[in-house]
């Protein structure tokens, strides 16, 4: 039955954003047959993968991160809780599928970026900043102080980092967080906050928002020890390449093939922590540990049909669909297509569903997972709009982002407490592989048609940071109005 609610909460939430996609497809790359049924089977892979993925979490990921949480506090040795932290963020990120891609594609960009040097890069800020999150909740510290620090770093960095190397740092802290990370990250936090004292479900919000600001700070640092003046390709085809055929029946098995080691490798490690634990600190029964396994391989399966649909077809239809919309001037139609999807992909992401849902328990429904959603789903859909649309016009710049980071940081500080947690976990989340894949894919190809040399490598970066952003402010604007509401009750009722 639970298979079967979910089923139907997938079919809602990625339909639109397959019509769309298929009309947008239809309409003005004009395909074959051939390449239409291709199309139309990818998008029954992502649904049933997206389903499989969602069920495989509820059922071993989320039960196994929670006793995790609830157990590291138990064991009185703030060691020891630095120790899991860093062990399981360290494996999560380095075995991510994104961050592998991303670093890849900077490597291939600049000759002086070492791949192993940027994923420890990567690594390393989200292992420390998730071990300050942890310790935030145990030991009561602001989350409000460790943003705005960690925000005005960022800044600080920005400024003095080359431009040619800005976006990348701003993006890289959207990649790291993951549909499998976030499960994990999220009932981490809903378990330290089950064990420790007058700490509400609410309080455990906030470590996702935490681990995204670490790689922005790590990569900035990173583009400041290395030239960053030279690239390997100077060329607008040096981000994305040229316009290709999708190709029938090959390209699914070819591209099954490479998400399954991807998953794997990501998952097999976290399956190794997790069955530690298990034997030696929660010594649960049999009948649980085969319900983990279970949980976890249906989650496994399910990520790679659903990665199967997305890189196989969505991600090269977007690709065409962003630099044919360059180069025949479509730009009032960029904005409109930008709006559009911006709010169908967000409603579409894993990691949002999980998010929205956790948020609703945790909450006892006063947000519920369709509130939060639409919110988001709005912001994305204005900041993404608003950037496809002055790319297009050639206006467009990576400076645009830090004057909103000042804007967070503003209304970070006047918003309802109650929901800040909430607030930024939801920008680390907002940036899943449905983003990477048909936003950040069609951003890409619009800058490479658009520009050429080192300004198609600056432009073509930074979409994902702004996807980040946009839920930010739109839900620190709600939390501003809650706290307006509960100011203007409290005045009356001591009136």
């Amino acid at each position: 039955m639970d298979f079967k609610l979910k089923f139907g909460e997938v079919v809602k939430t990625t339909v639109p954003i397959v019509i769309l996609l298929f009309v947008l497809y239809i309409l003005l790359l004009k395909p074959d047959i051939s390449n239409i049924f291709f199309f139309l089977v990818c998008c029954i892979l992502v649904i049933i993968g997206f389903t499989l993925f969602l069920r495989g979490v509820d059922i071993g990921i989320m039960p196994m991160g929670v006793a995790i949480g609830s157990q590291m506090p138990k064991r009185n040795s703030i060691l020891f809780i630095i120790g899991v932290i860093i062990v399981i963020s360290f494996t999560i990120t380095i075995a991510e599928p994104d961050v592998n891609v991303f670093t890849w594609m900077v490597a291939d960009l600049y000759p002086t970026v070492n791949q192993t040097a940027l994923v420890l890069a990567i690594a390393t800020g989200v292992a420390v900043f998730l071990v300050i999150a942890a310790l935030r909740i145990l030991k009561h510290i602001s989350l409000r102080l460790l943003l705005t620090i960690g925000y005005l770093v960022i800044i600080i960095l920005a400024i003095l980092t080359p431009d040619t190397f800005m976006g990348i740092a701003f993006d890289s802290g959207g990649v790291t967080t993951g549909p499998m990370t976030i499960p994990v990250l999220i009932a981490l936090g809903l378990g330290i906050c089950s064990v420790v004292a007058s700490r509400s479900d609410l309080d455990s919000f906030g470590m996702v928002g935490l681990a995204s600001i670490g790689p922005v700070i790590t990569v900035l640092v990173y583009g400041l020890l290395i030239d960053t003046s030279t690239t390997a390709n100077m060329a607008s085809d040096a981000i994305i390449a040229s316009e290709s055929t999708i190709n029938i029946g090959g390209s699914i098995l070819g591209e099954m093939f490479e998400d399954t080691i991807d998953v794997f490798s990501a998952v097999l490690p976290l399956y190794a922590i997790f069955a530690i634990f298990q034997k030696f600190f929660l010594k649960y029964s049999w009948r649980d540990f085969r319900i983990m396994t279970i949980g976890i391989l249906m989650a496994s399966f399910g990520m790679i049909i659903f990665l199967t649909g997305i890189y196989a077809a969505f991600m090269p239809v977007s690709k065409n669909l962003g630099i044919y919309l360059i180069n025949n001037d479509c730009n009032l139609v960029v904005l409109a297509i930008g709006i559009i999807l911006g709010f169908l992909v967000m409603i579409s992401e894993p990691a949002v569903n999980i998010l929205g849902s956790q948020v609703e328990n945790a909450s006892q429904g006063m947000f519920s997972k369709k509130l939060i959603t639409i919110i988001m789903a709005v912001g994305v859909s204005a900041f993404v709009g608003a950037g496809m649309y002055l790319l297009s016009l050639g206006a467009m710049s990576i400076y645009y982002i830090l004057p909103i980071y000042g804007i967070a940081i503003i209304l970070l500080w006047i918003m309802d407490k109650s929901l800040i947690g909430i607030t930024y976990d939801a920008g680390g989340v907002a940036t899943g592989p449905v983003s990477v894949a048909i936003i950040m894919t069609m951003y890409i190809g619009m800058a490479s048609a658009k520009y050429t040399g080192p300004d198609a490598i600056i432009n073509g970066f930074g979409i994902i940071a702004m996807i980040a952003l946009a839920p930010i402010i739109s839900l620190s604007i709600l939390g501003v109005a809650i706290r307006v509401v509960k100011c203007r009750k409290q005045y009356k009722e001591s009136s």
